[in-house]
Formats: structure tokens, C-alpha cells, sequence
């Protein structure tokens, strides 16, 4: 009686493994990279919900390594389970989101999230500093005052590029830190 069941067990082991290797080959050959999809094919346009941090990887466990404000224009390009990886058009590094602080975007949304007027004249809500990028790690390149006017050229992520009065370099503010000023 032993006997035989070892003689079935061998059997099937050797079925399992001859079925592993003859009968299970994928056929497929190996992707080239000409043939992987392309990512700007798979770029959706997303808004935050909320102010929310950037992750090195899909998961709380994975560091910072940014943090964008609410009604923030991202670029989401794939997905892993709960969290969204979103890509940069202006250098910055990829990172991931959490799937709930965004969502996807209409086209009339570019507009709402700047809420831009015609002319993009901006003023400062409170006393704040423009910044040489969009993000907190860049450096200071000028303190403002409360009330001062700004000419908005563009949004990245929850800052606003402001043109200079005095012929500088462009800089950036955060966009809670000002309000669009209707035009009179």
C-alpha cells in the first residue's frame, strides 16, 4: 500500500512538473521597447480634491517627496491599486497619489482651477514670498506684501507663475496665497 502511493505521488509530481515545463510555456515573446505602450498616449489630466502629499512609491510606507495643494493640475499616467502615479511636464520627479484625492478632469476644469481672469491679474491675500520653482524647496527670491498685485502667466501644481514688474525671471506663488482680481 505504501508503495503505491509513493508510485502516484511520484507520478503526479512528475506530470506537474512535466506539464510546468512543456504544457504552460507561454508563447508570447518578449516585449521590445518600441512595442510598450506610450506613456504620453496614456497621460489623463486629473485635479486634487485636497492637499495632498507625493509619494515615492504607491503606499503611506514610502516617503514624501512633495506635496500639492487642492484644485492642483496633475498628470496621471497609470495606476497601483489604491494610488495614482502622476508625472511632471516640468522635470519634477514622478511620484504617487492616493486614487481619493483626485480626480479626473474636464476640459473646463484648466480654467477653474486657475479660476484666471482675462487679463491674469492677481493679488496677494497675506504677506508671502515668491519662490525661484513651484515648491517649497526652492529658493526665496522675493518677499511681497499683502495686496500686491501679480500678472499670473500659468499654474503648476498649486503655485503660480508670476511675471516680474521689474524685467526679473518669472517666479512663483503659492495659488492659496493670492486671488484672481475681477477686471473694472
Amino acid at each position: 500500500m505504501i508503495r503505491f502511493e509513493f508510485r502516484v505521488t511520484s507520478w503526479a509530481l512528475v506530470a506537474l512538473i512535466a506539464l510546468a515545463s512543456f504544457g504552460c510555456k507561454n508563447e508570447e515573446k518578449p516585449q521590445q521597447p518600441k512595442d510598450l505602450p506610450d506613456l504620453n498616449e496614456q497621460a489623463r489630466p486629473y485635479v486634487t480634491t485636497e492637499n495632498t502629499k507625493v509619494r515615492a512609491g504607491p503606499g503611506q510606507q514610502f516617503r514624501a517627496i512633495a506635496e500639492i495643494g487642492r484644485d492642483a493640475k496633475v498628470t496621471v499616467v497609470g495606476r497601483d491599486g489604491d494610488w495614482v502615479l502622476i508625472v511632471s511636464k516640468k522635470g519634477n520627479a514622478p511620484g504617487f497619489v492616493e486614487m481619493a484625492t483626485v480626480r479626473p478632469s474636464a476640459a473646463s476644469d484648466a480654467k477653474e482651477a486657475l479660476n484666471p481672469q482675462l487679463d491674469g491679474k492677481y493679488e496677494a491675500l497675506t504677506n508671502t514670498q515668491v519662490r525661484s520653482g513651484p515648491g517649497l524647496h526652492y529658493p526665496v527670491v522675493a518677499d511681497i506684501p499683502k495686496g500686491t498685485k501679480l500678472n499670473v502667466v500659468e499654474e503648476d501644481n498649486g503655485w503660480l507663475k508670476v511675471e516680474s514688474k521689474r524685467g526679473n525671471k518669472p517666479g512663483y506663488v503659492e495659488a492659496n496665497m493670492a486671488k484672481p482680481v475681477s477686471a473694472r
